[in-house]
């Protein structure tokens, strides 16, 4: 076969682009695995489960950050008690260890000792009556009655009790049930199946401190229910049935400081918080509270945190937080707020944490104005609701959370901002992973050098069809900008390494952002233009070659080509004109600015965005590949009748191969952008892997193919273009050399000479 070799080179090139591809995007991956943590500005990964655990794992701390810890599991100083507790509570037990000798043998004092006297302590029980074989004994005093008990009663128990936890049963509650067991603290009772407390039912229990009835069906309590609970400390009612709960009762448990009602059916109408001096939080997450009136927390004066998320929460009284004086954390994420004043933090001196997150509300200096605080949620809300200026000018925030990392390009005094990185970008760098650096210059340096090459080889040779030559140079004219794109981005990330939060907000809102921005446009489309056209040429050329005399001419091809720039161009500057400034389309949402917005569905320009990828480039795709499809049809079947010559098959071939790669590379991005319309989130790597490697791949592998798969190109470049170049430069009459080629051009290009319109056709 006389073009084999073309196929052969275009072959190895298509595998070795796709194995390039999955090698960058393997290396492009996040450095840390699914069930691990990565610490702030470093690639060490912590398991999951040691993030606040009061040890330091990452070196800058970042995995016991008090804010994020605090939302993690509660109150960060609830938190320290509980832990502070236990470690003293262990400390005292092992204070009472038996100093009896080890069953094994041995001196007094050695480790088998200490072992043998701590397994003793465990396992033998104080509790002389408990239905043995059924619940289970443990550290002396405390009794477990799981799921293999199956419970249906309060079983009959000594006075030593001191925790008693029964699970996955079926209780019923009777008054005086806990009657006998004066010393007990803490009373579990998850996943009880309990539906009804009588009143009467925790009689006797003065040195309970804490009361855990999560998980159950509980839809009503008896006013009352909690008298002479005068130690409780902890109320844990979570995941019940629970409609209307009288606050009243409260006052009879003065010592109560963590109150929990999530996940109930509260609506809290006309209710009214008592005087509770220790009350230092309350969750009343997820309930269906409607309105905070006024009164609801004016007693509150001692109150920490404020949980009222995922509620149905319309309007808060502009007063409604004035008594709580030492409130240190509000949470109202995912209510429908229709408003939300200003004046109801005005009194709020100490608040250290606001998390609105999922609220339609409008972010503002009204809003936020008065607010000191250090921490800020406000995942959820659009971009185009937040006054970023209001936030900037909030001189104590140091932490704030957005719903995508190019929001903190707008807050760059926030030094910690969550998400730190959208893939390509992070807080200290433009390009934040070193195999995106890497890929970006060798991109580039490919992109730039292989055009070039094809310029001036164009440039010199002139024994090509000049149609060929005029569609060739503006392809690779159009594809060399990609490479300039990408070292301006380089060039960027070298300026601004390890200090691009500095200058991140200058930089995409900056005309450079927006110039370049335009120029990879302005790339992409015009190259895909010009090949859309090319395969339009070669279906008319080969597919129907008996009517030659309607083959495109020179001054046709030229009008062609400048309409294509002028489209590309047109639609590259026109989000510009558009919207009157770069941060309105191409520097908002990567500090790469290239604007194929695949971060979130409909960000602001998102419109003009699904036009230009899913408009037309995806019918320039189909166009290509519906055509070019035809004309393999057509040759195939019409080879043997028609006089096609090896000629036009050989650059059916290479053109076959550019086609298919701008296929390749076309379609993730493509695929990408439709999925995130049906609410699918993009992985940042997934979204490096598309602007940084597989958005300018196309320009870079074009010059390869059409240059390295010619067979006349690739030796008059590779193989003589040096000896032609030292040949020249000892020529002494130049105009002799120059009237040899235009001769043996005029000779070899008849047609060109006499005026007739020329096909886009490669001549040997």
């Amino acid at each position: 076969m006389v073009y084999g070799r073309s196929i052969a080179i275009g072959g190895c090139l298509l595998l070795l682009v796709i194995t390039l591809s999955a090698i960058i995007f393997y290396l492009s991956l996040g450095p840390c695995p699914q069930g691990t943590f990565a610490c702030d500005g470093s690639t060490l990964c912590v398991p999951q489960r040691q993030i606040c655990d009061n040890r330091t794992d990452c070196e800058d701390g970042s995995d016991e950050h008090p804010v994020e810890c605090g939302l993690l599991y509660g109150s960060k100083a609830l938190t320290d008690k509980i832990v502070g507790n236990a470690i003293e509570r262990r400390r005292q037990q092992q204070q009472q260890y038996p100093q009896s000798k080890s069953t094994h043998g041995g001196r007094k004092g050695t480790s088998g000792e200490l072992i043998n006297a701590t397994l003793t302590y465990l396992f033998i029980a104080e509790i002389s009556a408990y239905p043995k074989g059924i619940c289970t004994c443990r550290q002396r005093t405390i009794l477990y009655c799981g799921r293999k008990a199956k419970l249906t009663r309060i079983p009959r128990l000594s006075a030593e009790v001191t925790h008693l936890m029964i699970g996955r049963s079926n209780l019923t509650l009777r008054e005086n049930a806990f009657i006998g067991l004066k010393h007990l603290q803490k009373l579990s009772l998850k996943h009880c199946n309990i539906s009804h407390m009588p009143l009467g039912t925790f009689n006797g229990l003065h040195q309970l401190e804490k009361l855990d009835v999560r998980h159950n069906n509980i839809s009503t309590l008896s006013a009352g229910i909690f008298g002479g609970l005068n130690s409780l400390v902890w109320l844990f009612l979570i995941s019940n049935q629970l409609r209307e709960l009288p606050l009243a009762q409260f006052v009879d448990m003065p010592h109560l400081e963590w109150l929990m009602l999530s996940d109930n059916l509260l609506t809290l109408r006309n209710e009214k918080f008592p005087h509770m001096q220790r009350l230092y939080e309350i969750y009343l997450d997820s309930n269906i509270i409607e309105y905070i009136s006024e009164e609801m927390f004016t007693n509150l004066a001692n109150l920490n945190l404020l949980d009222l998320n995922d509620n149905r929460i319309t309007h808060i009284h502009p007063r409604a937080f004035w008594g709580l004086n030492d409130i240190r954390d509000i949470r109202l994420i995912g209510n429908p707020l229709k408003e939300l004043s200003g004046e109801v933090f005005l009194r709020s001196s100490y608040l250290e944490a606001l998390s609105l997150s999922h609220t339609p509300l409008f972010i503002s200096q009204q809003l936020i104005g008065s607010l000191n605080i250090s921490y800020l949620n406000l995942t959820g809300i659009h971009f185009d609701h937040i006054e970023f200026a209001a936030i900037n000018r909030m001189i104590n925030l140091k932490y704030i959370v957005f719903d995508r990392f190019y929001f903190c390009s707008m807050t760059p005094q926030v030094r910690m901002c969550k998400p730190n990185s959208d893939g390509v970008s992070s807080f200290r760098d433009l390009l934040s992973k070193p195999v995106l650096r890497y890929s970006a210059w060798i991109m580039a340096f490919v992109t730039v050098l292989g055009n070039i090459m094809v310029l001036w080889g164009r440039f010199i040779y002139r024994d090509e069809n000049i149609a060929v030559t005029m569609v060739i140079r503006n392809l690779a004219l159009a594809d060399i900008l990609m490479g300039f794109y990408l070292i301006t981005i380089g060039v960027q990330d070298y300026r601004y390494r390890s200090e691009y939060y500095k200058v991140a907000l200058d930089w995409i809102t900056s005309w450079q952002c927006a110039a370049i921005g335009s120029l990879a446009v302005t790339s992409s489309e015009v190259s895909m233009l010009i090949l859309a056209f090319m395969s339009f040429e070669r279906f008319l050329l080969i597919a129907d070659p008996f009517r030659s005399q309607h083959r495109i001419g020179i001054k046709n091809i030229f009008i062609a080509l400048l309409i294509i720039w002028l489209m590309g161009v047109g639609i590259a500057v026109a989000p510009v004109a558009l919207w009157h400034s770069s941060t309105k389309f191409y520097g908002t949402y990567s500090g790469t600015c290239f604007p194929l917005h695949i971060q979130e569905p409909y960000p602001l320009g998102w419109q003009y965005s699904a036009f230009i990828f899913l408009g037309v480039n995806l019918f320039l795709l189909l166009m290509i590949a519906l055509l070019y499809t035809a004309l393999l049809i057509s040759i195939w079947r019409t080879r043997k009748a028609t006089p096609l010559s090896l000629l036009d098959c050989e650059f059916a071939v290479r053109f076959f191969f550019i086609v298919l790669t701008d296929v390749l590379c076309w379609a993730p991005i493509i695929a990408v952008k439709i999925w995130v319309f049906f609410n699918y989130n993009i992985s940042d790597d997934i979204y490096a892997w598309l602007v940084v490697f597989i958005l300018p791949l196309n320009s870079a592998v074009n010059p390869l193919l059409y240059t390295f798969t010619t067979p006349k190109y690739r030796n008059q470049i590779l193989l003589r273009g040096w000896k032609k170049i030292t040949a020249r430069r000892r020529a002494e009459p130049s105009n002799g050399l120059a009237t040899t080629i235009a001769t043996a051009t005029a000779s070899s290009n008849p047609d060109e000479s006499s005026g007739k319109a020329i096909p886009l056709t490669v001549n040997h």
